[in-house]
């Protein structure tokens, strides 16, 4: 699948939620922020809606319905003629998995949708921050990267310490990020999360993405090319509420210092300072309608913060919001044309700034019929929302109901834009007055009975 599709469509996009689960102390490390540590092949279609479901960022079916009007794709690339025991029918197959696996989609070996969410432009380029916001720097923007020798208190890639009393492991990333595979989906290590990222999305092997040369040990300068000082120290989940309460980030007390510096670092405040980094959860309504502001409330956390100016960018033009608490935002996003948008919270402040990672809203055009008239076998339909015309099999997204109940194809389409259709349907049963006409398109269908 083209790169910049998968980025609006799916990610767009770009996007997973996180699936609410805490394990306070860890490991494994708290995934109620962020990004569950886990690989696509560790998911099932569950696991993915809870994210890409029927509602939630404007829902998977309009995401993939807006493709076809690119041409790129056909109605009968995800939904091909398929034979079963009761004869031919149409494939529907809702099972994320089944497409965006890495290999061809087995009902269609020519669609291959690749997995999510790396196999974008931006994550690519390393452009982590555009998907991810706040929670990671990107590759070779400028950000901080320590230039002095590593020392005692500098965290190591794995771990420093390992008290076999207690089982814990001190002084690195494997103080909370261990693996669990009793839970569900598998909680990854790092080693596993990372490589299973990176391996089997991106174009071949990546290894000096993160290794210094293929088959080297880690370094932790390597790991700040991306996970910046500034970001670690400023992530923690609903930090009004967890502050001084261990396990629920990187800065709520000093176990989580000790977890990374072991125990000869101490403190409860964040020692870089900055914005805390923001959880924007879900967005109500997550579907819009076309050229019509609408309002839409935001719920997470982190949203407030002294000396912070929060707002809200819809396709990167700042909105400020009508209000704004730690947990809720309620914005009027203006009129927006048919599409997929991309929606963050951003805080701002004299020096510097956090986003949360990226969103989407999906805003469509409700198809409405006024008229549907018959003249000489044709039948001019008036109306809004038709959107362009299908680049394949346009006449059978207009159809013509008999009073028996039976459904025909229109014959051909003569001329289609987003107020009009012309379409004949002159070959027996022809169209007749009474007849009831439907018009589907990737957004919604209308329904009228014909007229003369």
């Amino acid at each position: 699948m083209n790169k910049r599709n998968i980025l609006v469509s799916v990610v767009a996009i770009i996007a997973l939620a996180a699936i609410a689960m805490a394990f306070i102390p860890p490991p494994p490390a708290n995934q109620a922020i962020g990004i569950y540590d886990t690989s696509v092949n560790q998911l099932a279609e569950s696991n993915c809606r809870n994210c890409h479901n029927s509602t939630y960022l404007g829902g998977v079916p309009n995401r993939h319905h807006l493709l076809v009007q690119t041409g790129e794709y056909g109605c009968t690339a995800c939904h091909p003629v398929v034979s079963g025991p009761n004869g031919q029918s149409v494939l529907v197959d809702r099972n994320c998995i089944a497409c965006h696996n890495g290999s061809a989609f087995y009902a269609n070996p020519a669609l291959v949708a690749g997995r999510p969410h790396h196999n974008t432009a931006p994550a690519q380029q390393r452009n982590c921050e555009a998907c991810h916001g706040g929670f990671i720097d990107s590759y070779n923007d400028g950000h901080y990267i320590p230039s002095y020798n590593v020392s005692i208190v500098t965290p190591d890639t794995s771990y420093k310490i390992f008290n076999s009393t207690s089982g814990r492991y001190w002084g690195g990333c494997e103080a909370c990020h261990q693996g669990n595979v009793s839970s569900t989906p598998d909680i990854l290590s790092n080693v596993d999360s990372h490589h299973n990222e990176i391996f089997g999305v991106t174009q071949g092997y990546q290894c000096t993405w993160c290794h210094v040369a293929q088959g080297t040990a880690l370094d932790i300068r390597r790991c700040e090319d991306c996970h910046s000082v500034a970001t670690i120290h400023n992530i923690q989940n609903n930090y009004s509420s967890t502050n001084g309460t261990a396990g629920s980030g990187h800065i709520g007390a000093n176990w989580d210092c000790n977890g990374c510096h072991a125990f000869w670092d101490a403190g409860e405040i964040p020692p870089f300072g900055g914005p805390i980094v923001i959880d924007a959860s879900s967005f109500t309504p997550s579907v819009l309608t076309a050229n019509q502001a609408t309002v839409v409330t935001i719920a997470g956390d982190n949203f407030v913060q002294d000396t912070y100016t929060t707002t809200v960018k819809v396709d990167g033009t700042g909105i400020t919001p009508t209000s704004v608490t730690n947990s809720e935002i309620v914005v009027t996003v203006p009129a927006l044309a048919a599409g997929v948008h991309q929606i963050q919270v951003v805080k701002t402040g004299a020096t510097d700034s956090t986003s949360s990672k990226l969103s989407a809203l999906t805003v469509v055009s409700p198809v409405t019929i006024s008229s549907a008239k018959l003249r000489n076998g044709v039948i001019t339909i008036t109306g809004t929302g038709f959107g362009t015309q299908p680049a394949q099999n346009a006449n059978q997204y207009v159809t013509i109901k008999k009073a028996d109940g039976r459904i025909f194809y229109s014959d051909s389409i003569t001329s289609w834009s987003t107020t009009q259709i012309k379409a004949k349907k002159t070959t027996s049963p022809a169209a007749a007055v009474g007849d009831t006409l439907t018009v589907t398109t990737t957004t919604g269908s209308a329904s009228k009975v014909i007229t003369r």
